[in-house]
């Protein structure tokens, strides 16, 4: 089995129904591949609640519960149109790439809770989806603020967007805004996490 799940790279071949991706376009793959097409969740576009097979990119299987699905480290990938995104040339694939997991990750929530100017959006961790969740959270205007254990991330949190640090080893850090303590600080500043 060969994971890899944040695919980018170029189509070498589109088949004769497919409308929205020709040779040479730069398309990406996130975690699923294929689902049912007919239960609910995939008639309401949340195929990733799929209520009899999803498929996910490796480690799973096709639709038939028999072919594997090999991944996105495989020589090549056969995926229906309705699981590819169409990602801008202008973007480096390797830059790219994150977006189709940790991006998603991150996004997703924050546009379900509307994030945006006036919010403010806590991010814990500046690792893998934590440094993404900056990002996005910075470019739709909320006011973003880091906890993190580490005080050596705060320069990059804060090149990436974050308003505010909080050092969650440090007491001196949680009273600085006259908080009490943790829960306080986040109930006082309505953060969202």
């Amino acid at each position: 089995m060969v994971p890899g799940h944040e695919i980018v790279g170029k189509v070498v071949k589109a088949g004769a129904e497919v409308k929205k991706f020709k040779e040479n376009d730069v398309a990406g793959v996130g975690c699923l591949v294929d689902s049912c097409r007919t239960c609910s969740s995939c008639l309401e576009d949340e195929e990733q609640f799929c209520e009899k097979h999803r498929s996910l990119t490796y480690n799973g299987t096709e639709q038939d519960r028999t072919t594997p699905t090999y991944g996105g480290y495989s020589s090549q990938i056969v995926v229906d149109e309705k699981f590819v995104l169409k990602i801008s040339p202008k973007l480096s694939l390797p830059d790219a790439a994150p977006l189709l997991c940790a991006g998603i990750t991150t996004y997703s929530p924050l546009k379900r809770f509307k994030t945006g100017p006036g919010k403010c959006v806590a991010i814990v961790g500046l690792g893998g989806l934590g440094h993404m969740g900056v990002k996005i959270a910075a470019a739709m205007g909320a006011e973003v603020t880091m906890l993190s254990t580490s005080p050596s991330k705060e320069q990059d949190a804060r090149r990436l967007g974050a308003n505010k640090f909080v050092l969650t080893t440090n007491p001196t850090d949680w009273r600085s805004s006259g908080n009490t303590g943790n829960a306080g600080f986040l109930r006082r500043k309505k953060y969202y996490i």
